[in-house]
């Protein structure tokens, strides 16, 4: 069951709460495109673990407010509120694609509201050619969907996860493709788009955990391993049979490497 929480600024942020209040709280970060229900394989096992999760519809996305404009600081304001609302002093910031975009983000501006990062298939600039066509590539996929409609969406999105063990991100994405707003997606990928926080994140001390799914191929692996050599206390994750959101499409390993990586710190 979803909760609403009225922002100071008249926004809205529907978020889901589990676990006990009174343990270590994680915030779950979902990509674009998605909404809290993304982290439903994540959910159990990581409240019967012991921890408290915080997994809000970030702005743009879900039930929560639309973006109004192209900037990663409406997303740290929804943070901010959030834990503030639960009286969360420090939290560990759980991001996965735009998700992780969004923590990067976060712990460079409030590094001492962050006590552990995790980043999973994920990028921290878009500096070089390849980088900057991927971030490209998805500002005309999202403005053709836009002009198409939902229908070539959802065949992407099948024929992207089409493997049979990414068959929950197939028929995730599938579901939820119809109700998308590509207005705000394109807001949304605009922002995360600007994201330049690798030199920034040489100062981030904290323990931090990259995870990648491997079959969207070495270029997006080394994306993510620059993420992870920026951070001085990280350790990188290369997940097999598994691609952007790994969460989804490798749900097990996934588990396993995080609470791994919690439990050790």
């Amino acid at each position: 069951m979803l909760s609403k929480l009225q922002n100071p600024d008249g926004s809205e942020t529907y978020y889901q709460s589990l676990g006990n209040s009174n343990r270590k709280t994680l915030v779950l970060l979902h990509g674009i495109g998605s909404n809290h229900a993304m982290w439903q394989p994540q959910m159990d096992a990581l409240a019967a673990a012991g921890f408290h999760l915080l997994i809000p519809d970030l702005f743009g996305h879900g039930l929560s407010s639309k973006l109004e404009n192209a900037e990663l600081t409406a997303w740290h304001q929804l943070i901010n509120w959030l834990i503030a609302n639960h009286e969360v002093e420090q939290c560990t910031l759980i991001g996965v694609s735009m998700g992780g975009v969004v923590a990067q983000s976060f712990v460079v501006n409030y590094p001492q509201k962050v006590e552990k990062l995790i980043v999973s298939d994920s990028f921290g600039e878009l500096r070089t050619f390849s980088e900057k066509l991927l971030g490209f590539s998805a500002i005309a996929g999202l403005t053709l969907f836009k002009a198409l409609g939902s229908k070539p969406m959802v065949y992407a999105m099948q024929s992207t996860y089409k493997a049979p063990y990414a068959q929950a991100a197939r028929a995730y994405f599938s579901a939820i493709s119809a109700d998308l707003d590509f207005n705000q997606l394109l807001l949304a990928r605009k922002a995360i788009n600007r994201i330049d926080v690798l030199e920034r994140l040489q100062d981030i001390t904290i323990p931090a955990l990259v995870i990648v799914g491997e079959d969207f191929g070495e270029g997006f692996i080394e994306i993510n391993r620059k993420i992870s050599a920026a951070l001085p206390n990280a350790e990188l994750v290369i997940l097999k049979r598994a691609m952007d959101p790994s969460n989804l499409v490798n749900p097990v390993a996934f588990n396993q490497h995080v609470l791994i990586f919690l439990r050790q710190h």
